[in-house]
């Protein structure tokens, strides 16, 4: 039968995340030095807590009622708490008793990491592909992109107006680019605070003149009272917060950023 332990240590990956690791089994007389070790994390400028509970065969009530409130603690200063690896028993009871509604956790030291960097670090997801220079396959592109920014939380309409955005660039690239190879680049990179765009696709030769051309289309899109086409560069402008193009001889650029509405 293994000794119930508790100790606290800091996350090799990142030295703001500490580890309050239990093992064994959980009762009542371990509250006590759980809480002191809790609450010493802001003192000690490591006030993101892991719990690792994947040595944990018992976790008595108790105990989930005073980790409940260390989190309570902790979030009234900024920081978070969550659990790591619980037993599938273990897991079933904590689901019983409503944790999973109180505490994220995680299956993996990986799966929480990544949410970590994304939460406390604003990291950044990037995306780029080539595309073939076809309508077909714009659906496909703006739906990716919809559904990457839904999972880590943009709102419905903030994922709506990037697809528009999407939309308008790519169906541009390929009706007015006319790439030679027959596709067109797109980088995409997001975090908490903006998601910025850039469509890019070669073209036949452009001269200094076409190429003024081009750019005077971007700096200042017209569009006709009774036209139904051409109003793709005036809609980015508007539902943009930023766009900038590169127009080069046989390249053109277009980058786009859009602030979040809702954080």
């Amino acid at each position: 039968m293994n000794v119930p332990q508790v100790s606290l240590e800091s996350l090799a990956e990142e030295p703001s995340v500490s580890v309050l690791r239990l093992s064994g089994d959980i009762g009542i007389e371990h509250i006590s030095g759980i809480v002191q070790r809790v609450d010493a994390l802001p003192e000690n400028k490591r006030a993101h807590l892991l719990i690792d509970l994947s040595a944990v065969g018992f976790l008595s009530s108790p105990v989930v009622g005073a980790l409940m409130g260390c989190r309570e603690r902790l979030s009234r200063k900024g920081c978070s708490i969550s659990l790591l690896s619980p037993r599938p028993e273990l897991a079933e009871k904590l689901d019983l008793m409503g944790v999973n509604l109180v505490f994220r956790h995680y299956r993996t030291k990986e799966d929480f990491l990544k949410d970590f960097r994304w939460e406390a670090r604003e990291e950044s997801r990037k995306l780029q592909l080539q595309i073939p220079a076809r309508a077909g396959y714009v659906p496909a592109l703006r739906h990716l992109i919809s559904g990457l920014l839904l999972c880590k939380g943009y709102s419905s309409r903030e994922a709506f107006v990037l697809e528009s955005i999407v939309d308008e660039l790519s169906n541009n690239a390929i009706e007015h680019g006319h790439p030679p190879d027959k596709k067109f680049c797109i980088t995409f990179s997001f975090d908490k605070r903006h998601a910025r765009l850039a469509v890019t696709n070669s073209c036949p030769e452009l001269s200094p003149e076409e190429q003024e051309k081009v750019r005077d289309k971007f700096r200042n899109p017209r569009v006709e009272s009774d036209a139904f086409r051409g109003r793709g560069i005036a809609l980015i402008k508007k539902l943009s917060d930023e766009m900038t193009f590169h127009v080069e001889a046989r390249k053109i650029q277009v980058v786009v950023t859009k602030l979040r509405e809702e954080l």
